[in-house]
């Protein structure tokens, strides 16, 4: 203690200034920490967002619980690192939350991040496959081809546009686009929501195109050449469609 009269010295004071200040500027300010981030996820379908831990926690076993603004979860809730389904989601965003509980901190234990999802925009113009009026065999030797595509390809839809040709007959084309589809989806076991059929008119020949759009694309559309007053009814029916059609009638 610093007596009466007694000059006090330059160094307790200065320490006494310098303990002042620190008290003050420790009142005002706070150093927020973030105990948990979660990392920008890579483009793709589905979306995979993670949550990383910025500090290791001692102890003790941190439960994940996510929330997301758009899409479904298919898979991790619970876990640091969920799937999100992001089907009809194109041109959109999605924020994923994540909240972390059985941490022992003063830290913030929650963390956002938003992605945009991509639109793809409408179909490419190039089609998977174009035939002419082959044999059914070798038809669905393409077909093959097709739906392999669209196994590989999760989300993908595809479309199937018929060109009756100028020489036709009544119905020509809804009727080769039935039997394409049940193929597919009798035989090969594909979603019939996943395969689309158009009737697109008529060209100079007889002509399938096989086409495959990505999640949220915009759909392909017909062009057709000829108008259906320069057609000819004069083209038999196939063999297999004659009798098909026999059948239904009884």
């Amino acid at each position: 203690m610093v007596q009466r009269g007694m000059k006090t010295p330059h160094f307790i004071v200065a320490v006494l200034v310098s303990l002042a200040s620190f008290g003050e500027g420790a009142a005002q300010t706070t150093s927020p920490c973030q105990i948990v981030s979660v990392e920008e996820p890579e483009a793709g379908t589905p979306i995979i967002f993670s949550a990383k831990l910025n500090t290791k926690v001692p102890s003790a076993k941190p439960e994940f619980s996510w929330q997301i603004s758009a899409g479904t979860i298919t898979a991790g809730q619970g876990k640091d690192s969920i799937t999100v389904d992001t089907a009809g989601l194109a041109g959109q965003t999605i924020t994923a939350t994540v909240s972390i509980s059985g941490v022992s901190t003063l830290c913030s234990t929650s963390a956002t991040q938003t992605v945009g999802i991509a639109n793809p925009g409408p179909v490419r113009d190039c089609p998977f496959d174009e035939y002419r009026d082959i044999a059914f065999e070798d038809e669905k030797a393409r077909l093959d081809n097709f739906v392999i595509q669209l196994f590989n390809y999760e989300g993908a839809t595809g479309y199937i546009f018929a060109f009756a040709g100028k020489q036709t007959y009544k119905s020509e084309a809804s009727e080769r686009l039935l039997r394409a589809k049940n193929y597919l989806v009798g035989v090969r076991g594909i979603d019939p929501a996943r395969i689309i059929t158009i009737d697109g008119g008529y060209r100079e020949e007889f002509s399938v195109i096989l086409m495959i759009a990505p999640p949220g694309a915009t759909p392909p559309s017909a062009k057709p050449t000829l108008s259906p007053a320069e057609i000819e009814l004069t083209k038999p029916r196939p063999r297999d469609l004659v009798k098909r059609k026999t059948s239904r009638r009884q």
